[in-house]
């Protein structure tokens, strides 16, 4: 009676993990195919930064993307489903249907413009700046949705964000902008305020872990390399190296 009792405990945890841990998973996904297209970008005009999570007024914003680029700040929220996605603009929900499987979730142009928000909170001394929302859908989706925000498959979101071609930043409003956000995500996720972020980004030097950025940083035991998706990436090395 033991036995059985343990096996359905089983496998209820197991049904329970796998409902909890497959979006994140699928998301993942989506967020790493969204990673490998920015590559394609050229890094001494766009300089790439994902996974960052703001802390704004107690609320957490986790942000796929942020490009800082000279044309201006662009947000990526990634999304990995599949079947048709129908919505609009201004919907507070979207619908995902699989043949007679429909299932609401909330519009990622709102959850965009949520993050773009935080953004702005972070970045407020930069009062001109210009952001660009994209919401970028993996191929396992069929779009039949109705925005004036560009909403487009992964394969077609270098092109779109090369649309937008009017220069803006210049490299050192670029530079500062970047360190601002690295600040804001280290103090936010870790509480760890002996780290300084340089604004010397290195953009020759790639991690060889993750193909991120080389910022100069400052510790415990004086000036080092570390890759710009830290935490995310932890590789570090000597500025003499």
């Amino acid at each position: 009676m033991n036995s059985n009792f343990l096996i359905i405990f089983l496998l209820a945890l197991c049904i329970l993990l796998i409902k909890y841990y497959t979006p994140k998973i699928k998301g993942l996904i989506g967020e790493n195919k969204v990673s490998k297209a920015l590559k394609r970008l050229n890094n001494e005009k766009y300089i790439v930064l994902n996974n960052i999570e703001l802390n704004i007024k107690g609320s957490t914003s986790q942000i796929d993307h942020i490009i800082v680029s000279d044309y201006g700040i662009f947000v990526i929220e990634t999304k990995n489903y599949k079947g048709w996605i129908l919505g609009y603009e201004n919907d507070k929900f979207w619908t995902q249907a699989i043949y007679k499987y429909r299932r609401k979730f909330y519009n990622p142009v709102l959850q965009n413009q949520g993050h773009i928000y935080a953004l702005k909170h972070v970045l407020k001394n930069y009062k001109y700046l210009r952001y660009y929302s994209i919401v970028a859908f993996t191929k396992r989706a069929t779009l039949k949705t109705k925005t004036y925000t560009d909403v487009v498959y992964v394969n077609r979101l270098v092109k779109t964000i090369k649309k937008y071609d009017s220069f803006y930043l210049n490299e050192q409003t670029k530079n500062e902008i970047v360190s601002i956000i690295l600040t804001a995500k280290t103090n936010g996720r870790n509480k760890d305020k002996k780290l300084q972020v340089n604004p010397n980004i290195n953009k020759n030097i790639s991690c060889p872990n993750c193909g991120g950025n080389l910022i100069e940083r400052s510790g415990k035991y004086g000036t080092f390399l570390g890759c710009s998706n830290y935490p995310g990436c932890k590789y570090t090395r000597n500025k003499k190296q």
